[in-house]
């Protein structure tokens, strides 16, 4: 460990504005690296040099010019090492007491600063880490590097993790259990990985809350896949106005159709058409709400507060610009299909 240039200079600034005395800070070969007179910067300081050598405080009543000045020369310790020196100009009578104030408040602020680059260390091999399990979607035991790596940041890679995305939610707001693992995705979205049920609920209750979207998906150890299930449960979610999905199981048929892309493209063609005008905008939300009641008229005409007869007149209507049916079952499923590819393509927009 050596003392920072930058660090030692700092100290010596805030110090001279409370003590009328010239300040030293010199480095473990007794250089001058931070000080009160700026000319003295570079030059080898003879009492720095003996209070090293001696590992102990020396006093100097003699000046030595550029050399050295009547005062304290105080070693400063580190893990039991002398890595530098703190010089004050006076009566070593006088100065003293102020050397001995300064050399423990520096040794302290190294202390503190070894403390957080350790810690920012750690931090950034645990997000180095995150980031490779998070691109696993093989059996874990394939990753012999990996698992060594987690077993050296106490990670247990074995065990079965539920991966949990959250969307628009500062998530360091809310305390975590010990073993749960946070993995920032984008600018919006976190992963959360779990092997808690208690922290499952607690986001879907706070989701719940909060109105904010929550993705989850069941507990494995091929958490690349578990993660990318839950970002995916988050996108189909926001292809639906009534419901609200949590679980990737609910969704995964809805994502496979995605993912396979059907032959839909003339019935997207026709969603196109039908999102530029508010008619059109109108009669999509009608078959929207005609598949989530499950094609039941007065449950859909419900909650579209509108009649029965308006209801029939607007599928009516969408069969006539869609060219297809939302009574017939061929024709509603692929009117539905084409409506999860439309509203996948325009999300966000």
């Amino acid at each position: 460990m050596k003392l920072d240039q930058t660090l030692a200079q700092s100290i010596v600034n805030k110090m001279m504005q409370q003590l009328p005395y010239n300040i030293n800070m010199m480095n473990e070969k007794g250089y001058i690296i931070a000080s009160g007179d700026a000319s003295r910067i570079n030059t080898r300081h003879v009492g720095a040099v003996a209070a090293i050598q001696q590992r102990k405080t020396l006093t100097m009543s003699t000046s030595y010019g550029k050399n050295g000045q009547p005062g304290v020369n105080m070693p400063v310790f580190f893990e039991g090492q002398v890595i530098g020196v703190i010089g004050i100009t006076g009566d070593p009578e006088i100065v003293v007491p102020f050397a001995s104030l300064l050399r423990t408040a520096t040794e302290l602020l190294i202390s503190q600063n070894k403390a957080n680059q350790l810690e920012k260390q750690q931090a950034n091999q645990l997000n180095q880490f995150l980031y490779q399990w998070a691109q696993v979607k093989d059996d874990i035991h394939q990753h012999t590097a990996l698992i060594l790596d987690a077993q050296a940041l106490q990670i247990d890679v074995l065990k079965k993790r539920s991966a949990v995305a959250i969307q628009d939610f500062n998530t360091t707001t809310i305390p975590m259990d010990a073993d749960d693992h946070t993995i920032v995705i984008s600018d919006n979205i976190t992963v959360i990985l779990t092997t808690h049920d208690t922290t499952i609920q607690r986001w879907i209750k706070l989701a719940t809350t909060h109105q904010f979207q929550i993705g989850i998906v069941r507990p494995t150890t091929r958490i690349g896949i578990s993660i990318a299930e839950a970002v995916r449960t988050l996108t189909i979610d926001r292809l639906f106005k009534a419901k609200h999905y949590a679980y990737y199981q609910d969704v995964a048929f809805i994502d496979a159709l995605l993912q396979h892309q059907l032959p839909v493209d003339d019935v997207i063609t026709a969603f196109k058409r039908l999102n530029q005008s508010e008619m059109g905008r109108e009669l999509i939300d009608t078959l929207v709400a005609f598949i989530e009641n499950n094609q039941n008229i007065n449950q859909t005409a419900a909650m579209l507060h509108i009649h029965r007869n308006t209801l029939h007149y607007r599928l009516e209507r969408l069969k006539t610009e869609s060219g297809l049916d939302p009574h017939q079952l061929t024709d509603l499923f692929k009117l539905y299909v084409g409506y999860l590819n439309f509203a996948q393509q325009n999300d966000g927009q």
